[in-house]
C-alpha cells in the first residue's frame, strides 16, 4: 500500500522512523516532505518566507499534492498546540478525494470526528490495530 504521512513539518525526523516501520511491513511512503524535499527545505516556510518566495512555496505545495495523489491511504498526525500548517490542507485534500484516512493523536477539529475517518490515540495503537493490507 502507498501511504502519505501528514504531520507538522518539524516532525519530519519522527516520520522517517515511521516510514521505516511501514517499509518493513511492505508499504511505501509517498511523503517527500519528510526528507525535507530532498534536503532543499530544511525548515517549514513561515509567512514572511512564503511572501518573499511564492514560486518556491507553490513548488513544494504541488509536490505534496502529487504525493497525496500517489497514495492509497493518508495518516494524519496531530500536534496539539500546533494547529496551523499544511497538514490540515493535506487532510482536507485526501477527504475530498475520498481516500481512507487515519488520525494518530487527539482529534483537533470537527472534521476529525467524521465516521469515515479512523482514529488512533497513538502510533503504537495505529500499528497494532489499523487495517493495512
Amino acid at each position: 500500500m502507498n501511504i502519505y504521512l501528514a504531520a507538522w513539518y518539524e516532525r519530519n525526523a519522527e516520520m522517517r522512523g515511521y516510514r521505516d516501520v511501514l517499509k518493513n511491513m511492505g508499504h511505501r511512503v509517498t511523503s517527500r516532505w519528510i526528507d525535507q524535499h530532498e534536503g532543499e527545505l530544511p525548515e517549514s516556510m513561515g509567512e514572511g518566507v512564503i511572501a518573499a518566495h511564492v514560486d518556491a512555496a507553490a513548488k513544494y505545495a504541488l509536490k505534496d499534492l502529487q504525493d497525496i495523489l500517489a497514495a492509497d491511504f493518508l495518516v494524519h498526525f496531530t500536534s496539539p498546540g500546533f494547529g496551523l500548517g499544511g497538514r490540515h490542507i493535506e487532510f482536507g485534500y485526501a477527504l475530498a478525494l475520498r481516500m481512507p484516512i487515519a488520525i494518530v493523536g487527539p482529534r483537533e477539529n470537527v472534521f476529525h470526528a467524521l465516521p469515515e475517518v479512523a482514529w488512533y490515540p497513538d502510533w503504537e495503537t495505529f500499528i497494532a490495530r489499523a487495517f493495512l493490507p
